[in-house]
């Protein structure tokens, strides 16, 4: 798997594969994601690839990830 910094929303759509799209929400922090929708939000501008973290920093950026709360809007 993959980690990008994503800038803006991104919308990808697994078919033919999955019949599932996934939307990727900005955030300053990298995220992990699977290399084919890495590679699309790159092309596309959403994203910029960046280095793997080192495994205690990858689980800091899950467990921040899982307690965040979801913006009210």
């Amino acid at each position: 798997m993959a980690w990008a910094i994503f800038h803006k929303p991104f919308n990808f759509d697994y078919r033919p594969l999955k019949a599932v799209s996934q939307l990727v929400q900005p955030s300053p922090e990298p995220q992990q994601f699977p290399e084919r929708l890495i590679e699309a939000a790159v092309a596309k501008g959403a994203a910029t690839r960046v280095e793997s973290p080192k495994a205690d920093e990858a689980r800091q950026y899950k467990r921040s990830k899982r307690t965040r709360k979801p913006s009210s809007t």
